[in-house]
């Protein structure tokens, strides 16, 4: 059941389910679904509507006073589906090496059973619909006719998976709109916790629209659940009253702030176009897309002593600019997220028919995605930050529309990276030219270890580690439940809780132990 709170004359009255949910994004979401599904009476509570507005987006706004934190307010969207709404889409799970103990990495293992993501990223795939996948990358490459073994003993072929329907909000739409499902309330914007006399429990969330609306939540439980940033800036601020919170003395609250280090690593000029092709062109199997990435296997990461890191191949054609257009006009048309831009639509469509033969035999015939030959090719990385309890989340001076502090980001990266990032540059340029596919060129700053090279990275929207998961506050914000450290009834949710990254995007992970939250919901008392 969705509710607008600008619509309900003062809501003012008391709003009291057995769990609340904060944020209406990829996370929020498969929770309250999943908890709904079981029958908990569960709220999520999202700022912005069902369409992105501007005012609600400007609430996203904040500044970045370290290493440039370049997409601040990119891919945070305070709207019913949050960043689904234009993401990829794509899907890579954890693996148990970047979850388990890596010393040289300053990493420890994450504090779960052995074997116990596997079985949440399990039950993910299946309420995504997505169970049917083949999940088994040697599978993909040998119905594929792939020969991933040809890239040798240092680097490995894996493949991501991607949604058909990537915007959540249309996907659980028929649930989230149903008597039975979560009750959603839109343009309510968390502003304040409040806790009891003994700042042992929240007692309630205190909500409010752009227009002046307000309500007051009362949970047994809440769960925050708005995203690595906000989640940190929600509990940077002090509760309804201006009572401090107990939370704001974990000196890891909002540290460290890690994210991707994504990097134009090398030029790549292709020797053999089939060939090169065959290999690193996306796989369509029963539908669905497989996008073949390279790593660096775990073995060469162990023994010297290197960060997790993986690279894709990028195109720059003449047709990218009006595929990237189509995509836009389709998903805007699809889903409703935007003003439909016709008005371009007769010239990008001419240029595209004429790359549609092409595409549609490459496609139909093998299956695979088209890259024409004439391509500009390059070699992106996308490398594991080491944790810097210099790179942090902080409340800046400026306050939003809401009287809410804004973020001020202080990113910083350690720089031992740049040797991992090079050493992989260079094995596949290694072994490509082996094979006499391509060579590489790399960025003249990382061939020379330069630490100049980063000021050519970006984060890569994957913000994660401000509320770090920890046996102990000594070592984290939260417990292996997922509840905040000292509180009996405030939990996070998202990956936040992340306290390593590996190269993996987060979303599908984050999910993941959201549905391993939900079922701990429901089996407390």
């Amino acid at each position: 059941m969705i509710i607008d709170l600008d619509q309900q004359d003062g809501v003012a009255a008391e709003l009291t389910p057995d769990v609340c949910v904060i944020g209406g994004g990829a996370v929020g979401i498969t929770l309250a679904t999943a908890l709904a599904r079981a029958g908990a009476d569960v709220m999520l509570i999202e700022g912005g509507g069902v369409g992105l507005e501007a005012d609600s987006q400007a609430l996203q706004q904040g500044q970045s006073i370290g290493q440039p934190f370049q997409n601040i307010g990119v891919g945070r969207y305070r709207v019913l589906g949050g960043t689904t709404l234009y993401w990829g889409g794509q899907l890579l799970p954890f693996d148990p090496f970047v979850t388990g103990a890596r010393p040289w990495a300053g990493h420890e293992a994450w504090p779960l059973p052995p074997g116990e993501l596997d079985r949440w990223h399990q039950r993910t795939w299946a309420l995504l619909g997505l169970d049917g996948l083949e999940h088994d990358d040697r599978e993909v490459w040998r119905r594929s006719g792939v020969d991933a073994a040809a890239l040798g003993p240092e680097l490995e072929l894996i493949a991501s998976r991607w949604m058909r329907t990537r915007n959540l909000a249309r996907l659980f739409g028929a649930e989230l709109r149903s008597a039975k499902g979560p009750r959603v309330l839109l343009h309510a914007n968390a502003v304040a916790l409040e806790m009891d006399a003994a700042c042992h429990a929240v007692s309630a969330v205190h909500v409010r629209s752009l227009r002046g609306a307000q309500a007051v939540v009362r949970p047994r439980r809440t769960v925050l659940a708005n995203g690595t940033l906000e989640i940190a800036r929600l509990l940077l601020h002090p509760l309804a009253g201006g009572r401090i919170p107990p939370w704001q003395g974990n000196p890891w609250l909002g540290v460290p702030l890690i994210d991707h280090i994504d990097c134009h690593a090398a030029d790549v000029k292709v020797l053999n176009h089939k060939a090169f092709h065959d290999l690193f062109d996306n796989v369509y199997l029963g539908g669905r897309m497989y996008h073949p990435k390279i790593r660096l296997t775990p073995q060469v990461q162990r023994s010297e002593g290197l960060v997790d890191i993986a690279g894709e191949f990028y195109y720059r054609t003449r047709f990218t600019e009006h595929l990237d257009y189509l995509k836009l006009f389709l998903r805007t048309l699809r889903e409703a997220s935007g003003e439909v831009p016709w008005g371009q639509l007769p010239r990008h469509l001419a240029a595209l028919l004429r790359a549609a033969g092409p595409l549609a035999l490459r496609y139909f015939r093998d299956r695979r995605s088209f890259k024409p030959h004439d391509a500009e090719v390059g070699l992106n990385l996308y490398c594991e930050q080491l944790p810097s309890p210099r790179s942090r989340v902080l409340l800046g001076p400026q306050r939003d529309a809401l009287g809410l502090q804004q973020l001020a980001v202080d990113w910083h990266i350690d720089g031992r990276e740049i040797a991992s990032m090079r050493r992989f540059a260079r094995a596949v340029d290694e072994r490509l030219r082996a094979l006499g596919l391509a060579q590489l060129t790399l960025v003249p700053e990382l061939e020379s270890l330069s630490p100049a090279v980063l000021s050519r990275v970006r984060d890569s929207v994957h913000q994660m580690g401000t509320a770090r998961i920890a046996a102990s506050p000594s070592q984290g914000v939260v417990d292996p439940t997922l509840r905040v450290h000292g509180t009996d009834n405030l939990f996070v949710a998202g990956a936040a809780v992340f306290p390593s990254t590996g190269h993996a995007n987060p979303t599908f992970t984050a999910m993941a132990l959201g549905q391993r939250l939900a079922a701990h919901l429901r089996a407390a008392p």
